[in-house]
Formats: C-alpha cells, sequence, structure tokens
C-alpha cells in the first residue's frame, strides 16, 4: 500500500527545514531495534516478509521551516524508528534524507549520558555530540544547569541521580542547545508535575522563536496544542496527514474501541440490547441524543441538543446521575448532575431524564460521556458506566471565511463577544 497523500510541499529550499524520500526499514527476527519495549512492540505489529518486519515502507513527507510537525499512530505503526532514522540512530534500508539546520534529538532520554561522568561533564559530552563548539556550551551552562534544577548535584556522578534529576539534565541540554530543528519522542511529560509544566512552556517557546519541530507522542492533547500540522501512521506508513481533524479521525477509526457508532451516525449510546444499568434500585434501559441539528459532521455545534436517559426506579432509594464529559483526548470538560432535582423523582416509576448542552459551547471535535449514579443518604456508588454515550460535533456549514480564521482551537467554542457598536 502506497502513502495516500501526497508528502511533499512545493517549496524552495530556503523554506524546508528537512525532506523524507522513500524511506524504508526492515529488521529481522533476531535484529537490534527489539532491545526496547516499543521496538519489541513493533516487530510484532509490523509486516513479515521472509524473516524480515518492514517496519517503514516507502515513506515520504516535507517539513518548512518553523513548522511544529505531529506524528501520532499506534504501537507498531513505526513513528519510532522514523524518528531513529531522523535521529542517525539507526540507518534506512531505502531512500533519503536531508536536512537543511542544524538538528538535536530528544528520543530515549539521557541517550549519551555516560554514568561515571558528572552533570557538568555530561552537559559538554552530550553538546559535544551534536557538535556544539565548547564556547556555545560555556555561553549555555548555567541556564542548562537552573532549567534542569540540579543544582549543587552538578558536579556528582549522573549514576547517583535520582530518575527524576537524570530526566530533567537530559531534557535541559537538548531544549536549551540553539538548534533549528528538535526532534522529540514521549518525552514531553518528564519529571514532577512542576517541571511539566517548565518542559511544555519551553517547547512552546522554541515554536515561537521560530524553531522545527518533530513530536511523535501518544498524548493527543499535547499534540493538538504544540503541532499545526499531524501525520497519522499505520504498519510503517503515512495514512492521512493535516490538521486536527487527523486526530480525529484516529480517535474515531483507529481506536473504535472508545466510541460507538451505528449505521454511519456519530452519536449513539451502547446498545448491548440488555438494560444499560440493571440494579436492585433501578434500571436504565436507554440513552441517547434528541432535540439536535445535524452539522455538516455530527452534531451542529451552532444549536442546543439534548442528552437523554430513561429510567425505572424500583426502589424508594433517592439517587443522583451525574455525566462527566471527555474531549477524544481524555481531559474532563464538564460534569452535569441531577443533584438539585432529586426530589422529582422521589415516586418508584419510569422517569426521563434530560441535560440540555448550549448552543456554542462544544467544539469541532469528538465527546464521550460516562455515567456514574449514587445514593444520596449512603453516598454509595450504585452504577458505573464509562463511556455510555458518544459523540461528533461539527460545523453547520462550510464557512464563507478562511478556514484557518474559523478554525477554533481549544475543547470549548463559547460565543463570547455579546455586541459591537461605533463609539
Amino acid at each position: 500500500m502506497k502513502n495516500l497523500l501526497p508528502n511533499t510541499y512545493n517549496l524552495t529550499m530556503d523554506e524546508l527545514a528537512f525532506e523524507v524520500k522513500d524511506i524504508s526499514k526492515c529488521f529481522s527476527v533476531m535484529e537490534g531495534d527489539s532491545t526496547s519495549l516499543k521496538g519489541a512492540v513493533a516487530q510484532l505489529f509490523s509486516k513479515k516478509k521472509g524473516g524480515r518486519f518492514r517496519v517503514l515502507n516507502n515513506v515520504s513527507f516535507s517539513v518548512k521551516k518553523g513548522e511544529s510537525l505531529g506524528i501520532i499512530g499506534k504501537n507498531g505503526a513505526g513513528k519510532s524508528t522514523l524518528l531513529k532514522i531522523l535521529s542517525g540512530i539507526i540507518q534506512p534500508d531505502e531512500g533519503e534524507i536531508n536536512f537543511y539546520g542544524k538538528t538535536v534529538s530528544i528520543l530515549e532520554i539521557g541517550t549519551g549520558f555516560h554514568p561515571e561522568l558528572t552533570g557538568r561533564e555530561n552537559i559538554y559530552l552530550s553538546a559535544s555530540l551534536y557538535r556544539f563548539s565548547r564556547k556555545s556550551i560555556d555561553e549555555r551552562f548555567q541556564a542548562i544547569v537552573d532549567f534542569s534544577g540540579v543544582g549543587k548535584f552538578i558536579d556528582e556522578p549522573v549514576k547517583n541521580y535520582s530518575s527524576g534529576m537524570y530526566l530533567r539534565l537530559a531534557f535541559s541540554i537538548i531544549t536549551l542547545l540553539d538548534a533549528e530543528i528538535y526532534l522529540i519522542d514521549e518525552v514531553i511529560n518528564v519529571g514532577d508535575a512542576d517541571f511539566q509544566v517548565k518542559c511544555k512552556t519551553r517547547i512552546e517557546e522554541l515554536i515561537a522563536l521560530g524553531k522545527t519541530l518533530v513530536i511523535v507522542s501518544h498524548n493527543l492533547n499535547e499534540i493538538l496544542t504544540l503541532c499545526n500540522r499531524v501525520i497519522m501512521m499505520e504498519a510503517g506508513e503515512i495514512v492521512q496527514q493535516g490538521g486536527g481533524e487527523v486526530i480525529l479521525k484516529y480517535m474515531t477509526h483507529a481506536l473504535p474501541q472508545f466510541f460507538s457508532f451505528k449505521d454511519g451516525d456519530y452519536f449513539h449510546s451502547k446498545d448491548p440490547g440488555n438494560a444499560l444499568v440493571n440494579v436492585s434500585e433501578l434500571s436504565i434501559s436507554k440513552c441517547g441524543i434528541n432535540k439536535y441539528r445535524n452539522g455538516i459532521e455530527g452534531l451542529s455545534v451552532e444549536h442546543p441538543f439534548t442528552v437523554f436517559l430513561d429510567i425505572n426506579k424500583l426502589k424508594a432509594v433517592n439517587f443522583v446521575l451525574r455525566l462527566k464529559v471527555f474531549d477524544s483526548t481524555g481531559i474532563l470538560v464538564f460534569a452535569c448532575s441531577t443533584l438539585r432535582l432529586v426530589e422529582k423523582m422521589s415516586a418508584t416509576g419510569s422517569y426521563r431524564i434530560e441535560f440540555e448542552i448550549p448552543a456554542n459551547f462544544l467544539n469541532d471535535r469528538m465527546y464521550s460521556f460516562d455515567l456514574t449514579v449514587f445514593d444520596v443518604t449512603t453516598q454509595h456508588l450504585m452504577a458505573k458506566v464509562d463511556k455510555i454515550l458518544s459523540i461528533k460535533m461539527g460545523n453547520e456549514r462550510l464557512s464563507e471565511v478562511n478556514e484557518t480564521m474559523e478554525n477554533q482551537p481549544g475543547i470549548v467554542r463559547p460565543a463570547i463577544v455579546t455586541s459591537i457598536a461605533p463609539l
């Protein structure tokens, strides 16, 4: 299977950061990339031909200067192997790569560290591997130490460092070197929570400085917020590239177990054929969407819609239903519940509960709903159903304005501007 989309821009040499031309790579059963867990998984899931696993198959794409490119795909898709080839750690069997700027990589973090050397010595060693002069390292040395937070331990052998100190120093070295191109593999969230914030801020600073970044990650929220183009890989090939819609396709097709679909619709509750919830106190027979309007692809973001649940209350127990709404990257968007209306369901019988979601609130993306049911008196969890419902929001019509201006990043998209009037 060939790559499905064109992978090169029509760019001049001055505009290009680097270009990849028809890269292919195979590993044998006994060969070297099985030393890591990800490499072993890649072998398991890659195409096998005559005792060799084809990890990359005729991959081509170009990256322009100042672009932030995200690469996504399931384990074994070839993402990390591609980045190792870009970094020069391994060589392709076929194809070529042309770089037009100094490149550094943050892959298996700390690669190049010598455990017997001190943090200071490893800073100079790591930077020299990328052919930075000692003068340029001297100029950045204190900034690297300060950013890493290693402090007084900089002259201790790194073998005595905690894993967090080791990771922080390695990340600091690479991102504070003045390169043009940065290759990053699954290491944005290193160290503790405070340092993770510093990591993301530093990546954003590099983007603002016009650096070129290639980021491989399973954290789709990071890809959404940091990258302006996304490549999706599958079985060693590029199957789609573009913007946020690539992540949406990945979530809805490459990972279908997260969502429920039926007859081509974008919004259906789980439908096991039996009650969604069936406990001694109550049963829930149905969960779905109504009072909506269709957009181009999914529910219209410009129209309200209602999530409903049909309940059969079997015992005189006061309970609360709560819905938690998540976006496709797993971020909690909001929660809502029936807590203020408990008295309206005091008697046994059948009820329909409706949650109205306002217009111009949810964005053009995928969302899922988790349901929990609590006993009000005992605060006991009576039932829990993850991803009881999934929906796709979409624009109501094709925009007549510039597509870039119309695209609104973020989990929600409230219509904030209420009026415009002359002074």
